[in-house]
């Protein structure tokens, strides 16, 4: 066996995190693109520190790693696994365990008390690794996207709303019109770090009441959150505050990534609007106190 050495990073080991990052996910379920400015975005949004993230060392090749978020989660102090790689050649040598038994110590000191993650269901080997490691599926997760060009986003709707930008989102607000919650990724915390990336739009009745809202990433077009208060739905708002958010998307396609598949209404409201499925994920949970 090799001889590995685990690390905490620093961040001047991002660019070669990157270069690991790719050639380990070369041969993923899905294509894995990872720009610097993409890994500096999700390394913002999802709340990643280098120095809870850890490296797994042959010589001074990195050949594994795992990212770390730190946040809240439900109320508790949480670490989000962000991404966990291994290059082909060094896989067989349950590193995935190796980095969390050096990990998990440091969590704990430092009061986190539980740790997240996402994983594609068709990954027999991460899921095995995962239970391993003492992580239990906790939700169903389902992921989608269409080109800008293929939404049907239908007719206007009625004069009952305006949808206007907002720079202090109301998300005691929001959150009532919730039916399921968000992922961590897509979460008030995520949107809240994402000062530069993220977007919010409200739509407002007559009377200036919040009745629905959209937030979103302008550059990669990933919609966070959508969602119509209970008893404005069913009038084209959800898909006006689609339609406007898809005008300010600079990528060329929109995705949904992570919706919960007990969310019955948005589910068949997202295929209504052509968007396809991705693919689906589990959500896990370990309690580490």
């Amino acid at each position: 066996m090799p001889d590995f050495r685990f690390s905490f990073l620093t961040a001047k080991d991002l660019p070669q995190l990157r270069n690991t990052f790719l050639e380990a996910f070369a041969d993923y379920v899905v294509p894995v693109q990872l720009s610097e400015e993409q890994l500096k975005d999700k390394v913002e949004r999802e709340g990643i520190l280098p120095g809870f993230s850890v490296g797994a060392f042959v010589g001074g090749q990195m050949v594994g790693f795992i990212l770390t978020g730190l946040g809240e989660w439900q109320g508790r102090p949480t670490a989000y696994n962000a991404g966990t790689g291994v290059v082909p050649l060094h896989r067989g040598h349950s590193l995935t365990q190796q980095m969390y038994d050096f990990l998990l110590p440091k969590l704990r000191e430092s009061g986190v008390e539980q740790c997240i993650l996402e994983v594609i269901q068709g990954n027999m080997p991460a899921i095995r690794a995962y239970k391993k490691v003492g992580f239990k599926i906790t939700r169903s997760l389902s992921c989608f996207r269409a080109a800008k060009q293929d939404l049907l986003l239908g007719a206007e709707p009625s004069e009952q709303v305006t949808i206007s930008a907002t720079t202090q989102p109301d998300w005691e607000t929001y959150s009532s019109f919730w039916e399921v919650g968000p992922s961590w990724q897509n979460d008030i915390n995520a949107i809240k770090r994402s000062k530069g990336q993220a977007q919010t739009l409200e739509a407002r009745s007559v009377q200036q009441e919040v009745v629905g809202y959209i937030s979103f990433f302008r550059k990669n077009g990933a919609v966070a959150q959508l969602a119509v208060g209970k008893g404005w739905r069913g009038k084209g708002i959800g898909t006006a505050l689609l339609r406007e958010a898809v005008k300010q998307v600079e990528a060329p396609s929109i995705m949904f990534i992570n919706i919960e598949d007990t969310g019955q209404s948005m589910l068949s409201y997202l295929k209504g609007r052509h968007l396809g499925l991705l693919l689906r994920q589990y959500e896990m949970l370990m309690p580490i106190v």
